[in-house]
């Protein structure tokens, strides 16, 4: 999902930290996206903003949640138009582990 973290995971303090943030983020977006339920409903618009913010978070934190929220937009193609940038495009999981591998092969190599 993010280059820069693929990288720090090679060692442990790295997975560590990226342990750290992926927990937080998660909890984050989650917290956002209940608040964001009861806002939905008043005059005031900031549920939305803030489901989507918080579908972001999630998104970016948990590989799983990822994984399911592109799956779901991916069936809806006139939303996954507009949005896939934001989740990473066309690149699925397999793809981006292959890319990975492949530039880890070649730093290694040099």
């Amino acid at each position: 999902m993010n280059e820069t973290l693929r990288r720090m995971n090679g060692n442990p303090f790295g997975s560590v930290v990226i342990t750290a943030l992926r927990m937080i983020g998660a909890a984050f977006g989650l917290a956002l996206v209940i608040i964001a339920i009861p806002f939905a409903i008043t005059p005031i618009p900031l549920g939305l903003p803030l489901f989507i913010i918080g579908i972001l978070l999630l998104a970016g934190s948990s590989k799983t949640a990822h994984r399911l929220i592109t799956n779901f937009l991916k069936r809806r193609p006139v939303i996954w138009e507009r949005v896939k940038g934001l989740f990473g495009g066309d690149k699925d999981e397999a793809e981006a582990d292959a890319e990975a591998e492949a530039e880890a092969r070649r730093r290694a190599a040099e």
